[in-house]
């Protein structure tokens, strides 16, 4: 195994100079989905607003960002002609298309993960329920859906660690890496557990909280001065669509640093970087390919 060295400074740092130094290429991959966003978030006030319908908007909101974290994948460790959402669409990750065992693996690995998570959280759930009902409060549907976002908060806080250390699967799977399995990661992430969970959130935490207080300050203003609310929505969302992947695209190309280092990649990958070799032709099938142990230093 060659000599592995990963520190969170250097990860968020060579983060930071991939996002000032691909501008053009971050604007251009988020313009359908901060649209998407704005929209999607304008539906869920309308709805609420005009016909009284309750409608979680959240779930949409994820396979937006989780389509935009992919391609940002693909743009730091492939480069821009591999990073586009049609062409994804098209070859697939490793080139082949779509077929129906990738897709299912991919879904049994969502499933499997989920079942992982919902356990513990269902169980944590039960816990507080007993608590909550032993100091005798009534255990209505609002306070049910809290003590549902408090337990998954809880399991998601304890598990993070070990999420963060799986993480890097992710970029394995923007790359086309069919034979990357979990074990493997697991493995060569051994003894960076501390190191990948505070990459993550270093790279998460300072947008993410600006973005909540500017959002927050926006609501407050947009409210004080009577804007009308399709008018207000649209522009705060905007602005924290953008803070959003903002963000995002810091946090995976951290994790894409990460990965680089601890995983490996082939030679021409991480092509903006001066020491990532001869940039290999734009081979789509080639994704499938493992890393040389001299191609992964």
């Amino acid at each position: 195994m060659s000599e592995r060295k990963l520190s969170v400074g250097s990860s968020i740092a060579e983060s930071y100079r991939f996002f000032t130094g691909h501008l053009p290429h971050f604007f251009r991959l988020i313009y359908g989905p901060l649209i998407l966003w704005v929209m999607i978030r304008l539906m869920e006030r309308v709805l609420l607003r005009e016909q009284g319908v309750a409608f979680d908007s959240s779930y949409y909101l994820n396979i937006v960002t989780a389509a935009f974290a992919i391609i940002w994948y693909r743009q730091f460790l492939l480069g821009a002609e591999y990073a586009s959402y049609l062409g994804l669409i098209r070859r697939g990750f490793n080139g082949n298309g779509f077929s129906l065992r990738s897709f299912g693996r991919t879904f049994l690995r969502i499933v499997v993960i989920s079942l992982a998570l919902l356990v513990p959280t269902l169980i944590v759930s039960m816990a507080m329920m007993v608590y909550y009902q032993g100091q005798g409060v009534h255990l209505s549907s609002a306070v049910i859906n809290e003590l549902a976002v408090k337990s998954t908060f809880v399991v998601m806080l304890a598990f993070s660690p070990v999420l963060a250390r799986l993480s890097l699967f992710t970029a394995g799977l923007a790359l086309g890496r069919s034979s990357l399995r979990f074990r493997d990661v697991w493995h060569k992430t051994r003894g960076y557990t501390a190191t990948l969970w505070w990459v993550a959130l270093r790279g998460f935490l300072p947008l993410s909280i600006y973005n909540f207080i500017l959002t927050w300050l926006l609501r407050q203003l947009a409210d004080k001065l009577a804007i009308h609310y399709v008018v207000s929505t649209i522009f705060i969302e905007t602005i924290a669509g953008l803070l959003t992947f903002m963000m995002l695209a810091i946090v995976v190309a951290a994790n894409a640093e990460a990965f680089r280092v601890l995983i490996g990649v082939r030679e021409g990958d991480a092509p903006h970087r001066a020491d990532s070799g001869p940039r290999r032709s734009p081979d789509p099938a080639s994704g499938t390919e493992e890393a040389s142990p001299q191609q992964a230093k």
